[in-house]
C-alpha cells in the first residue's frame, strides 16, 4: 500500500496592514459614513421631513467626514453643522461684461480674478482662503467630488 501524502494549503495572513491608495481610503471612509446615513433615512421614510433636500444633506455631510484633513472639508462641515434645515448651496456666476477701454492685458487680468472668485465661491471656505490655499485645496476638492460620484454609482448600481 502507497502512502498517500495530502497537502493542505495554509492561508497566510501579512503581519503589515495592507496599503490602500489614497482613493481606496476615501471611498471606505465616505461609504461607512453615507451607508447609515442612507439606512436612517429609510428607516424614517415616511416622515415628511424627507425630500431630496435632506439626502443631499447626507450626501454632503459624509464628503465632509471623509475628507476631515483638507480645509475645504473643514469649512463644508461648519457649514452643514451650522444649518438647522438642509439647504443646498446656490453659486452664482458672472455675468460677463466688460469695460471697453481696457487694455488686453487688463481684460486678461481681470478674467483671471474673475474665474478666481468664482472658485473661491465654489470650494467650500474658498472665500476665506487666499490664493495660492485655494488652488492647493481645489484639486483635493475635485478628486474627492470624482470619488464621490463613483461611490454614489456603485451604490446605485448595487441597489437596481
Amino acid at each position: 500500500m502507497e502512502r498517500q501524502i495530502i497537502s493542505k494549503k495554509k492561508r497566510v495572513f501579512s503581519t503589515e496592514p495592507a496599503k490602500l491608495s489614497p482613493s481606496e481610503v476615501f471611498t471606505r471612509k465616505y461609504t461607512s459614513h453615507l451607508v447609515p446615513a442612507l439606512k436612517k433615512l429609510n428607516m424614517d421614510k415616511n416622515s415628511p421631513q424627507i425630500n431630496q433636500l435632506t439626502v443631499k444633506h447626507e450626501v454632503d455631510m459624509a464628503l465632509a467626514l471623509s475628507a476631515q484633513e483638507f480645509a475645504w472639508s473643514r469649512f463644508l462641515l461648519e457649514k452643514l453643522s451650522s444649518s438647522n434645515n438642509p439647504t443646498t448651496t446656490i453659486s452664482s456666476s458672472s455675468d460677463g461684461t466688460r469695460t471697453p477701454e481696457r487694455s488686453c492685458k487688463e481684460d486678461e487680468d481681470g478674467e483671471i480674478e474673475e474665474k478666481l472668485r468664482e472658485l473661491q465661491k465654489l470650494l467650500p471656505g474658498g472665500e476665506e482662503m487666499n490664493v495660492e490655499e485655494m488652488l492647493s485645496e481645489i484639486g483635493n476638492y475635485i478628486k474627492c467630488l470624482e470619488l464621490q460620484t463613483s461611490a454614489l454609482k456603485s451604490i446605485v448600481q448595487d441597489t437596481t
